[in-house]
């Protein structure tokens, strides 16, 4: 007989073995061979939010109101309650009113008619969810559409919802008015506002302006991803404080504005105006983490702020035809003005600290024209 070789030997085990798998697969196939998942690895089912405790002398749910009506105490609302196009809903000092979701749409106030807040500093109107803890989106908001009636709101907050206060098509006066833990604070859209005081905090974005006209007078916006946002609008910015907003204190497009004696310190960027027209006189563009104002296509007059201590860049510009003076740069970790375009920028008559001003101008593209110098640190900025 004729002996077995070696490798016929190991081929014949190889056959064997791919058998073998063959035959039991379907039972490997539908084993389940997922490791076990540790205890510890588990994430608990999140808690329950514990609702608010609240003892309402006032319940609404889905209502229209088409006569004048008074709030006061606590007022609990579900669904939507309207205030019709002839009517007043005047809400008194220290009033509550909590926005809970029932079974249908994410409760609301609209407003076609008037509206009239009547809190004081000592007894705040409060607007906010149903939770013992509000948050964002929580409801959606107080809406005014379409009214042009003298609607007035005085020492209010509102908070916890998805737009705190929208104004649409509307006018409104606020005053010491604040919108706090919501998606958007203010929305105002084709809208005439008077705002005095008050402002946004912890929000995505704490004020937006679209196509209106704004007059803001000692506004606090902080602590929000974007501070104020303005598109095709007219704002004037009076001792505004925009402060510790993460991504942009201030973004502009196509707006006039007027920023006069105001702040903008602490933001992720300062102020970021496209195609604008205005001025920034007398405001503290200060300790932003990237630049204190960006100018692109836009013609501002730029004289009597302190640019200082910025993470980047003072000034950036772009293609723009503003004027600098009397302005004091210094100690901004990039340059003090930054010139990407090709359009001169001309900024005579300011002080730029004690060594030598720090300018980019585009490898000659972009000049700079930075002469005379002050000679002395403006006495205005002392201090500061």
């Amino acid at each position: 007989m004729k002996a077995i070789s070696r490798n016929s030997i190991r081929a014949a085990l190889s056959l064997l073995a791919v058998l073998q798998l063959v035959s039991v697969w379907p039972a490997l196939a539908a084993a389940d061979h997922s490791a076990p998942t540790p205890v510890s690895a588990v994430a608990p089912a999140p808690a329950p939010r514990p609702l608010a405790s609240f003892d309402a002398t006032l319940f609404y749910r889905d209502r229209l109101l088409t006569e004048d009506t008074v709030w006061r105490g606590q007022v609990l609302v579900e669904g939507v309650v309207t205030v019709g196009p002839q009517a007043t809903l005047t809400v008194e000092p220290g009033t509550l009113v909590r926005f809970r979701r029932g079974s249908g749409q994410p409760p609301a106030l609209m407003i076609q008619g008037r509206l009239v807040i009547l809190g004081s500093r000592e007894e705040l109107v409060r607007f906010t969810s149903g939770f013992e803890t509000p948050e964002a989106g929580d409801w959606q908001g107080v809406l005014l559409l379409g009214t042009e009636k003298k609607n007035q709101l005085e020492n209010c907050l509102i908070e916890g919802a998805q737009t705190g206060l929208e104004v649409a098509f509307s006018n409104v006066t606020l005053r010491n008015v604040a919108a706090g833990h919501s998606s958007t604070g203010m929305r105002f859209q084709e809208a005439v506002v008077l705002m005095e005081g008050g402002g946004a905090s912890g929000c995505d974005t704490g004020l937006l302006f679209s196509e209106s006209e704004s007059t803001m007078r000692g506004a606090k916006v902080s602590g929000n991803r974007v501070g104020v946002s303005g598109k095709r609008s007219s704002l004037y910015l009076s001792e505004v404080v925009v402060s510790g907003n993460r991504e942009a204190g201030l973004s502009a497009d196509g707006c006039r504005l007027r920023f006069l004696g105001g702040t903008l310190t602490g933001n992720g960027s300062g102020a970021t105006l496209l195609g604008c027209e205005g001025a920034i006189t007398g405001a503290r563009l200060v300790r932003n983490r990237d630049f204190g104002l960006s100018l692109t296509t836009s013609r501002m007059r730029i004289n009597g702020n302190l640019v200082t201590g910025n993470g980047q860049n003072g000034i950036m510009v772009f293609d723009s035809s503003p004027l600098a003076w009397d302005n004091a740069f210094f100690e901004n970790a990039g340059y003090d003005v930054y010139n990407a375009g090709n359009e001169e920028f001309r900024a005579p008559g300011n002080w730029w600290g004690t060594g030598t001003p720090k300018i980019f101008d585009n490898n000659g593209r972009g000049k700079v024209m930075n002469t005379p110098l002050l000679p002395a640190r403006p006495e205005w900025t002392l201090g500061q």
